[in-house]
C-alpha cells in the first residue's frame, strides 16, 4: 500500500493536539488499525471517521483512552438499534397501509 493513500498519524495527532501515545493506545485496544511504512505510523481513510469520533469523546467528554472502549461499543450498540427501530417503523407503515 502506498503512503500517499494513506493518513500520517504524526499530522492527525498535531491537527488534533494528541500525543502519538493515544494513538498508540487506541490501536493495542483494538479500536484503529496503525499501519507502518519505513518506520512512519499511519492510519487508512476508512478509519479516519472512527479515529475522529474516538479523539473527540476523548477531548469533550474527558473519557480516558482505557474507557473509550466501552463507550465505542454502547454508542456502536445504541445506532444499531435505532437502525432496527426505523426498519420495524418502515414495516409498520407498510403494514398499517396495507391494513387500510
Amino acid at each position: 500500500m502506498q503512503p500517499n493513500n494513506l493518513i500520517a498519524i504524526s499530522e492527525f495527532c498535531v491537527h488534533h493536539h494528541l500525543e502519538i501515545s493515544f494513538v498508540n493506545a487506541l490501536e493495542q485496544q483494538g479500536l484503529v488499525e496503525i499501519i507502518t511504512i519505513e518506520q512512519t505510523l499511519y492510519v487508512q481513510p476508512e478509519q479516519l471517521g472512527r479515529l475522529e469520533k474516538l479523539v473527540r469523546l476523548h477531548q469533550d467528554l474527558s473519557i480516558h483512552p482505557d474507557d473509550l472502549d466501552i463507550v465505542s461499543d454502547l454508542l456502536e450498540r445504541v445506532e444499531n438499534l435505532q437502525a432496527q427501530l426505523t426498519q420495524l417503523q418502515n414495516r409498520l407503515v407498510f403494514y398499517e397501509r396495507i391494513a387500510n
